[in-house]
């Protein structure tokens, strides 16, 4: 008798395990989920990845970055910019300024502070460094 009950116990648990309804929980995810990941919940088939070829200019921002440093260097009168480059959160702009040859070091200085102000002000995440040549 008591096998009996003992077989009985363990062929229920082992019916109820087999009968587990995997898609009923939070977290779990079917073939269908796996194979739709990426696409629009419309009908058509364009992924919404930002990193695509179509849209680099557009949604990674260091294009945009680099135009508005230039931007904010030359507001500054008798700046003219001649090379951005962006490295992580460091930022590089090598800038041409009128009349460099007869500036001072404190000139220099100045002129190096007023237009890293200025670039800051416009993009203010990066450390930015600015070279007078």
């Amino acid at each position: 008798m008591k096998r009996w009950i003992l077989f009985t116990v363990l062929a229920l648990m082992f019916l109820s395990a087999c009968g587990f309804q995997g898609e009923k929980y939070q977290g779990m995810t079917n073939r269908d989920d796996v194979e739709n990941m990426g696409y629009n919940n419309e009908v058509t088939r364009e992924t919404e990845n930002p990193r695509t070829i179509n849209k680099v200019g557009d949604t990674w921002g260091l294009k945009q970055d680099r135009e508005m440093m230039k931007e904010a260097a030359q507001e500054v009168p008798g700046v003219e910019v001649k090379r951005v480059i962006l490295e992580s959160n460091q930022a590089w702009v090598t800038v041409h300024v009128d009349g460099e040859e007869d500036l001072s070091k404190e000139e220099r200085a100045d002129w190096t502070s007023q237009i890293q102000e200025a670039i800051y002000q416009a993009v203010p995440r990066y450390d930015i460094h600015v070279k007078i040549k």
